[in-house]
């Protein structure tokens, strides 16, 4: 059986949070490369995604398809800049994330 991706994702300092909605599963990864710098919670967007391919890779089980892949993305403390939100916009893209919502935004989602 195969399953579409519905995964909620916290950023904080060289660490990421996902939760597939879908099963429950949780993962707290720390980047093995640092991605953070100080007073800037992405400095190396490179880096984040990898760290994000990392723990999606960890939370999934079972089959998964890319079609119409879903992601909500926690808010965080500080906020993101625009550049940095940028940067998560285009690292969700390239692992494949079609429908990306802030929970910081109103409802509609950024589509690809």
């Amino acid at each position: 059986m195969l399953f579409r991706i519905d995964f909620e994702l916290g950023i904080y300092p060289d660490r990421v949070q996902v939760a597939d909605r879908r099963s429950g599963r949780f993962v707290d990864f720390k980047s093995e490369i640092p991605f953070s710098a100080q007073g800037k919670l992405i400095a190396d967007p490179r880096y984040l995604e990898y760290a994000l391919v990392k723990a999606m890779r960890k939370v999934m089980s079972g089959g998964f398809i890319l079609l119409d892949a879903k992601v909500k993305v926690l808010p965080t403390a500080p906020a993101l800049r625009r550049s940095e939100r940028d940067a998560v916009v285009d690292a969700l893209r390239n692992i494949g994330f079609k429908a990306i919502r802030f929970e910081s935004d109103h409802p509609s989602p950024i589509a690809a």
